[in-house]
C-alpha cells in the first residue's frame, strides 16, 4: 500500500462495514466490524486488508487521516488519584 491509498482503504474497509477508527494516536483497528453480528462482514474486511497489502511502514499516516475524518476513539484520562494533603 502506497500513502495515496491510504483514503481508498478507508473508505473501502468502511464499505466492507469495518468500525475502522484510531485509538488515541497508538493505533487504529480495522478488523470489527460496526455489527459484530455480521459474520460476512469479517469476510470482506479480511479481503479488504489483503487486498491492499502491507501498511505497516505507513501507521502514522493512516492515524493522522483517521483523525482527520474523526473516525476515532477517545481515551478518557485518568483522573488524577493523587491523595491531597498526604
Amino acid at each position: 500500500m502506497t500513502k495515496d491509498e491510504i483514503e481508498a482503504f478507508v473508505t473501502a474497509m468502511i464499505e466492507a462495514g469495518s468500525n475502522v477508527q484510531v485509538v488515541g494516536t497508538i493505533g487504529y483497528v480495522v478488523a470489527e466490524p460496526v455489527d459484530p453480528t455480521d459474520r460476512e462482514a469479517y469476510g470482506r474486511i479480511a479481503l479488504v486488508s489483503s487486498a491492499f497489502g502491507e501498511r505497516d511502514h505507513l501507521k502514522d499516516e493512516i492515524i493522522a487521516y483517521l483523525h482527520e475524518v474523526g473516525r476515532l476513539v477517545d481515551i478518557p484520562e485518568e483522573p488524577d488519584t493523587a491523595v491531597l494533603g498526604s
